[in-house]
């Protein structure tokens, strides 16, 4: 370019030079502007030819950038759809493995409500219910429920929709949760017995103690849901809409058998459960399998959108004075929330036994802090005994 711009200043000298000495009349200034012009014509010819060639370069790497990216989703739909497909047939075989896998199951309302008892020949009972998803009740309170059993007739029992228990798929407001439920213990023979919820069932066993106070003797929360809890949300999102995000992105991460990857070879790495204790590989076979394939139901997804309902249902209520607690609280929930250890003692009516522990731990307590809530339990409901 700069070769050619230099030529044609140079023949332009030339061509005034030349008709200066034929003694031509030379309009200098006209032979300029055409040649600048021609000039000015050339660099832009130019600019734009240097435009299209770099729009050029670009259109061609946003085609490749795109063809890889095609590429890349392609390749992971392709991977997906075959773990899903994988993982639709292992489940299939599977399932066989965990029918009648263990407990007992009670006709409740035309469908199977499934229950573990321990302890049988012990008078006194308590009756454990699960926090909200988990995928087996009676596994999971399995190491508990056999240290309390030692001491105690201990019933686990499994929700519809959890577990072993039926999917019905009805709505799962608090009052139907809490009749299904009594029902079940009704047939099991419990007239009087302690409630011992850990989490969601919290709100449930409270509503309970106040349906039946005759029957209720005692309630002992594991880190259990409370009225006016969401009151003072923690966090920006509240916890209902944070524990259903969670629960659709295990489902997705289920269905896509991305779980069932991890723990190929390890089957405790796919349950969330006490570490300590020694589960047998048959009971870590199901608890796995119950948790990669059955875990929020349609059951469990409907009872956290019932929450908020459940919440204000029970917001007024107190446990009835002949009912007496033992609340242990989540020494980390009361570094998250200020009010936690507050509202648990709110609840309480009956002062002279009832207590609220803080233990220094996670939510599940009854994993983290077992022998401290199992020897707190037998202290305690012996006093409750020996006052009666």
């Amino acid at each position: 370019m700069q070769v050619k711009i230099s030529d044609m200043l140079d023949n332009a000298s030339e061509l005034i030079e030349e008709r200066s000495k034929a003694g031509y009349l030379v309009n200098n200034d006209r032979i300029k502007k055409i040649v600048f012009s021609e000039i000015g014509c050339m660099l832009i010819f130019t600019k734009r030819k240097k435009d299209n060639l770099e729009k050029d370069k670009e259109n061609s790497m946003k085609k490749k950038i795109w063809k890889a990216i095609k590429t890349i989703v392609l390749i992971l739909l392709g991977l997906a759809a075959a773990l899903m497909v994988w993982n639709f047939f292992c489940k299939k075989a599977e399932q066989t493995k965990i029918e009648a896998a263990y407990g007992t199951a009670v006709e409740v309302d035309g469908h199977s409500m499934v229950a573990d008892v321990k302890g049988e020949e012990n008078e006194t009972t308590i009756i454990l219910l699960p926090g909200w998803g988990s995928p087996s009740p009676i596994l999971e309170f399995l190491p508990l429920a056999e240290e309390l059993s030692e001491d105690f007739r201990v019933i686990a029992i499994e929700p519809f929709g959890y577990g072993l228990s039926d999917r019905v798929g009805t709505e799962r407001e608090i009052g139907v949760v809490v009749e299904g439920l009594h029902e079940c213990t009704q047939k099991l023979g419990c007239d009087q017995y302690y409630l011992m919820p850990h989490s969601l069932s919290g709100l449930y066993s409270l509503y309970w103690a106040n349906a039946y106070p005759q029957e209720v003797k005692g309630f002992i929360g594991i880190d259990p849901s409370v009225p006016k809890q969401s009151d003072e949300e923690p966090l920006l999102i509240s916890m209902a809409a944070l524990n259903k995000l969670s629960a659709y992105f295990q489902k997705a991460v289920n269905i896509l058998g991305i779980t069932r990857l991890r723990p190929i070879g390890h089957p405790e790495n796919a349950i969330y459960a006490d570490a300590a204790y020694p589960y047998s590989d048959r009971e870590l076979e199901v608890f796995r399998i119950l948790t990669m394939d059955f875990a929020y139901s349609k059951d469990i997804m409907n009872e956290i959108k019932h929450m908020e309902s459940s919440l204000e249902s029970v917001r007024d209520m107190k446990f009835p004075e002949i009912v007496l607690v033992l609340q242990f609280v989540s020494g980390d929930n009361c570094e998250l929330l200020d009010t936690w250890e507050l509202l648990h003692r709110e609840v309480i009516t009956e002062t002279d036994m009832s207590e609220v522990l803080r233990l220094e731990g996670g939510h599940y307590l009854h994993f983290e802090r077992k022998w401290e809530i199992v020897e707190k339990v037998r202290e305690w409901v012996r006093s409750v005994e020996e006052s009666l």
